[in-house]
């Protein structure tokens, strides 16, 4: 459990660090506004249950 909370926090902060300032760079505020929206009001239909999603092999 430690080995994977540690993983979990260095992902994070790559992306903080990383990842995050390029995707502000790349999109204007506008594009990452509308795109909040969306994730947003996909969050209405995403499964609550992850053990009740379809395999992708299935």
């Amino acid at each position: 459990m430690t080995v994977l909370m540690e993983n979990v926090r260095h992902h994070v902060e790559e992306e903080e660090k990383d990842w995050f300032p390029e995707v502000r760079k790349a999109m204007g505020r506008n594009r990452r506004v509308e795109l909040g929206e969306q994730l947003t009001a996909a969050k209405t239909d995403a499964p609550r249950d992850p053990l009740k999603v379809p395999s992708a092999t299935e």
